[in-house]
């Protein structure tokens, strides 16, 4: 038996196989050069899984203060409902700060992250 692990589509979360999404992501790079990306550090993803990322949500703007970080928790329900608008990850490489953090084992959003060709921020 091989495994193929994250390289093979997963349509409960919409992340197409690699080579495939590869390519979009490079596509997503060529819309914007680096520098008229949008100036802010950016996550979404699950944060219920750490109390670290339970921390980074309060970085996010408010009334009070911006950090000039954008910071969301991800909604699978929700998400699969809607059919996956707000994750695609190519429409994500519109920043210039990608924010990685670890969930309780490992993450799988790192290479993606990588592959935004914007400062990751660990």
């Amino acid at each position: 038996m091989t495994c193929k692990g994250w390289n093979v589509y997963r349509p409960e979360i919409n992340i197409k196989p690699w080579e495939l999404l590869l390519k979009e992501l490079e596509e997503g790079n060529k819309r914007s050069k680096w520098v008229d990306r949008e100036p802010f550090a950016y996550w979404k993803g699950n944060p219920i899984v750490a109390a670290t990322r339970q921390d980074l949500l309060k970085c996010n703007v408010s009334d009070n203060q911006d950090w000039n970080a954008r910071v969301y928790a991800q909604d699978w329900i929700k998400e699969s409902k809607e059919g996956y608008k707000q994750s695609d990850l190519a429409s994500q490489c519109i920043h210039r700060y990608k924010i990685y953090i670890e969930g309780s084992a490992w993450s799988v959003s790192e290479k993606y992250i990588l592959a935004c060709d914007s400062v990751t921020l660990l």
